[in-house]
């Protein structure tokens, strides 16, 4: 019997077999209770009418020990706090959220460290027409709600939006865990974003491909102020740095103090436990082993819903679903939808996972298995994009 853990956010699939690696016998609270997810574990679902605050007492119904969440949920401090009143939290409290989750805030923090960033512009500021923009909530997750803005814009107040300079360039990550002190790098990826193959929209994450080299790429500046963000700020745990490489320079866009989706698939590469190094975040006595070359590049795709579709009672995942409570087995399909479901257009459908031994092949592989999937649902697949 491993050590319970709670774990709570908008999918909790990943962590929970990111759990089960390390030992962990976990419990999930999510959106979908999705049937791989309860193969792995309990699960109690909340009702998108309910989200977020539906999971605080739906928390309580949680066997004890300690909780931790996943992504969505580090936009809502008030829901954290009330959680981690009735149980140890394995993460960051509000206090640390609300400094990486604000965006002025966050630039300070980034400006101090040295690093390149697009300055934050608040909502009703007149945007200087020298660049493109993007209007972006402050409570973002997954890149839901991103947009151009446009000249027909009318002018807002308010304090749910900010407005960023667009950085066109390649889409990247770095996976770390902060301790005090320090941190230690996990692994670069790089980001499906608004994929047009996976049917997403534009600026929704749609997938990760990892580890990813960095050769050639001038990433030094990020890397080294990843390893002192463990010293001077109070952030612990696993978390993410998402930031655009415009092909010379490195530009941080966001830092996710969280599990993030990246995780399962540098453990899948690598073989590296990432939530024994999130345990280090709170728990300094404990010496995980450091992280091992990779063996192969490991991607993930969301596949999005470009129509409604009632998922149907069998189909090729039928052997990932059978075969997943084996966690260090790579999926085909994962996130897997019961029966009858219906999905919305614009919602997640499943994950498609694929392996290789270079960033291309593995992208060639997951277009192929997005077009077979657009084939079993009479889905045009979209043109290759340029």
């Amino acid at each position: 019997m491993g050590e319970r853990l709670l774990i709570v956010g908008a999918s909790g699939r990943a962590a929970a077999a990111s759990a089960i690696r390390a030992g962990f016998e976990p419990f999930v609270i999510d959106l979908f209770a999705d049937a791989d997810t309860k193969r792995l574990c309990p699960v109690l679902r909340c009702s998108f009418d309910d989200y977020p605050h539906g999971f605080i007492e739906l928390a309580k119904q949680a066997p004890p020990g300690p909780w931790m969440y996943t992504g969505g949920l580090e936009n809502y401090p008030d829901v954290v706090d009330a959680i981690s009143e009735i149980r140890p939290l394995w993460g960051n409290p509000p206090a640390v959220l609300n400094q990486f989750r604000d965006p002025f805030r966050l630039s300070e923090l980034l400006s101090v460290k040295g690093l390149n960033h697009p300055l934050p512009l608040s909502a009703g500021t007149e945007l200087p027409n020298d660049r493109r923009w993007v209007r972006k909530p402050i409570r973002g997750s997954a890149g839901i709600g991103i947009r151009f803005t446009n000249p027909h814009d009318v002018p807002e107040t308010g304090d749910s939006h900010f407005f960023q300079a667009f950085v066109p360039g390649r889409a990247m990550s770095l996976l770390l865990a902060t301790f005090a002190p320090g941190s230690q790098l996990l692994g670069y990826t790089a980001q499906l974003v608004g994929t047009r193959w996976l049917h997403a929209q534009p600026f929704h994450y749609a997938g990760t491909i990892g580890p990813v080299p960095t050769t050639g790429l001038d990433m030094q500046d990020v890397h080294l102020s990843a390893f002192r963000f463990g010293d001077r700020t109070n952030l612990r745990g696993l978390g993410n740095i998402d930031f655009i490489h415009d092909g010379e320079w490195s530009h941080v866009i966001e830092v996710n103090p969280r599990y993030p989706a990246s995780a399962e698939v540098i453990e899948l590469a690598t073989g590296v436990r990432t939530l024994d190094w999130h345990r280090k975040g709170f728990f300094r006595h404990l010496e995980p082993p450091a992280p091992t070359p990779p063996t192969r590049i490991v991607g993930k795709g969301v596949y999005y819903a470009a129509r409604p579709i009632p998922f149907p009672m069998s189909g090729p995942w039928d052997e990932s679903l059978a075969r997943c409570t084996d966690v260090w087995r790579r999926p085909d399909y994962a996130d897997i939808p019961e029966p009858g479901t219906l999905i919305e257009p614009g919602q997640p459908v499943f994950t498609l996972f694929a392996a290789a031994a270079t960033e291309a092949e593995c992208i060639h592989q997951l277009k192929a298995k997005a077009a077979a999937t657009d084939r079993l649902f009479g889905i045009p697949t979209p043109e290759d994009e340029p």
